[in-house]
């Protein structure tokens, strides 16, 4: 009887220390896990701040652009108006040759 009781307690023992290495394993790989996690965080988070500062630059570039684009709009809304009055010349002037013809 006293065999069968160490070979129950040394069971219970090589169970134990089964499970705490398998434990151990599962904890040495999450904290990997993690570290390699934290790297990619921290490498996410500079070009994240990177790509900010591209996004300020393009968002100035764009605010000058479109100022560029409402001056040229309103150089060719005056270009108009004068092509408008040209036209009007020409018309008088082909009107005034037709007479003379």
């Amino acid at each position: 009887m006293g065999i069968l009781q160490w070979v129950i307690v040394l069971s219970l023992a090589y169970v134990i220390y089964y499970l705490i290495n398998k434990y151990e394993k599962r904890v040495e790989e999450l904290t990997r896990l993690i570290e390699l996690n934290r790297e990619e965080i921290r490498s996410n988070r500079e070009r994240i701040a990177k790509n900010a500062e591209a996004v300020a630059d393009h968002h100035e570039k764009i605010t000058k652009h479109a100022e560029v684009v409402a001056e040229h709009h309103e150089k060719i809304e005056a270009n108009a108006a004068g092509v408008s009055k040209n036209r009007e010349k020409l018309e008088l002037n082909q009107a005034i040759i037709e007479k003379l013809k």
